[in-house]
C-alpha cells in the first residue's frame, strides 16, 4: 500500500510547500495587516472546517480498514478541485492588474486543503483512539 500512498502524501507535501511559497509571496507583496492576518485566519479555519467534515464521515464506524482515513484525504476529490481551481487562478492572474483578493483566495485554496490533508494524515490516529474505533488489516 506504501507504494500507492507513498507518492501521494509526498505530491499533497509538495503542493503544501507551494503555498507556502505563496504565502511567503502575499507577506512580501507589503498588504496591510489586517488582510495578512485575516487571510491566514481564514486557510486555518477551513484547513480545520475540512478536517472536521473528513473525519465526521468515520465518526459512527466501529471499524475501518487500516488505510481508509488516509485514502480518503488523500485522494478527495474536494481537496483536488479546490487545490486545482486555486494553480489555475494564481496561473491566470496578470502580474499588472492582479487584485489581492484573487492572490489571496488562491494562497487560501491551496494551503487550506494541502495542510488539511497532510495535517489529518498525522492525526488520524488520535481520532480512531478518541472514538474508540478498531482498525482491520
Amino acid at each position: 500500500m506504501g507504494l500507492i500512498l507513498g507518492p501521494a502524501v509526498l505530491a499533497w507535501f509538495a503542493v503544501f510547500i507551494y503555498s507556502l511559497r505563496l504565502g511567503y509571496v502575499l507577506i512580501y507583496k507589503n498588504m496591510s495587516v489586517l488582510t495578512t492576518v485575516s487571510t491566514f485566519a481564514i486557510s486555518i479555519v477551513g484547513m480545520l472546517a475540512f478536517m472536521t467534515y473528513g473525519y465526521r464521515q468515520f465518526v459512527n464506524n466501529t471499524s475501518v480498514w487500516a488505510f481508509e482515513i488516509p485514502s480518503y484525504f488523500l485522494f478527495s476529490k474536494i481537496a483536488f478541485i479546490g487545490v486545482l481551481s486555486g494553480f489555475l487562478l494564481n496561473y491566470y492572474i496578470k502580474p499588472e492588474n492582479s487584485s489581492e483578493f484573487l492572490s489571496c483566495f488562491a494562497f487560501v485554496l491551496i494551503f487550506m486543503f494541502s495542510a488539511g490533508v497532510l495535517a489529518s494524515l498525522g492525526g488520524h490516529e488520535a481520532f480512531l483512539k478518541e472514538f474508540d474505533i478498531k482498525t482491520t488489516h
